[in-house]
């Protein structure tokens, strides 16, 4: 019972946020929201391709913004030659 409870949700071959887009587009139609949506599907597809998640392409971006060193003690409370 509990076995299929941590797969994303999925439509078809889409994962179900990828389809928040194109509802969007769908309740306030025009060509600029279906173009969003589209691109919306598209870029979820793209990542769900790759095997990642939302919340795994948004640590990704962080990651890249902010760089590899992210110390936890500000400078000024590093022990220097310890």
């Amino acid at each position: 019972m509990w076995r299929n409870t941590a797969p994303p949700v999925r439509l078809f071959v889409l994962d179900a946020r990828a389809c928040i887009p194109l509802l969007i587009s769908v309740v306030y139609w025009s060509w600029t929201t279906l173009y969003i949506g589209l691109t919306g599907m598209v870029f979820f597809t793209v990542i769900s391709w790759f095997g990642l998640t939302v919340p795994a392409v948004t640590r990704l971006l962080r990651r890249w913004l902010v760089g590899r060193v992210r110390p936890a003690v500000p400078v000024w409370r590093r022990r220097r030659l310890a």
